[in-house]
């Protein structure tokens, strides 16, 4: 088998290549904010651009040895926000449907606050492959939107108009193409080599070497 077959062969085994056009998002805002869920329906169908987070950890040199230091994980870090973009209808709906949502979380006539709770929701996220059958999902916990960005006009331009709305989120969990949550726990796998904890004497600087 020649290198490109096998190429081929080993990205077929995992459903084919990823299409970065083919993929469907769901939002549900806040029933307060929105109460006509066919309004979810409608922008959720109208997202021309996002980005999925990746997933980052967080390091802190460690200084407490002799010699070299090393970076060590101290916890776990996403992008601040996910921008997705929208096409926009000539009533502005999209505009209008994260506005009544950013207006439920801080009332524009009092300036009180909304609890947590209730404005946060989970924005799912699937590829569809050329079939549009979902093969793989994310799910941004707690999300709502934090900007929504302003509208730009031209006389010169002809382009069809979008908006952008950044989100903010908690942390993002992959799922399957049934929305089934993977990784959900940690299982290390058993070793089957053997630890050596033989120690070496004192280095003459007081160090005492492990191996």
């Amino acid at each position: 088998m020649s290198s490109m077959d096998e190429f081929i062969a080993q990205i077929q085994r995992k459903g084919g290549p990823a299409y970065l056009n083919r993929f469907e998002v769901i939002i549900l805002s806040p029933f307060e904010a929105n109460a006509d869920i066919e309004a979810d329906r409608l922008t959720s169908f109208k997202v021309q651009t996002l980005t999925i987070p990746g997933k980052n950890l967080r390091t802190t040199p460690n200084e407490n040895i002799y010699g070299p230091t090393y970076e060590m994980a101290q916890g776990l870090t996403y992008a601040e926000s996910v921008a997705m973009t929208f096409y926009l209808s000539t009533e502005h709906f999209e505009r209008d449907f994260f506005v009544n949502w950013i207006d439920m979380i801080i009332k524009p006539d009092s300036y009180n606050l909304e609890y947590y709770d209730n404005y946060k929701r989970d924005i799912t996220i699937f590829q569809l492959d050329r079939q549009d059958q979902k093969t793989a999902g994310y799910i941004l916990k707690d999300a709502y939107p934090k900007t929504v960005g302003a509208i730009e006009m031209s006389q010169s331009s002809s382009e069809l108009g979008t908006i952008n709305v950044d989100f903010s989120f908690k942390e993002v969990i992959q799922t399957d193409a049934n929305g089934r949550v993977k990784n959900s726990g940690y299982r290390p796998t058993t070793s089957t080599t053997r630890p050596s904890n033989r120690t070496q004497p004192s280095s003459p600087y007081g160090a005492l070497d492990v191996i």
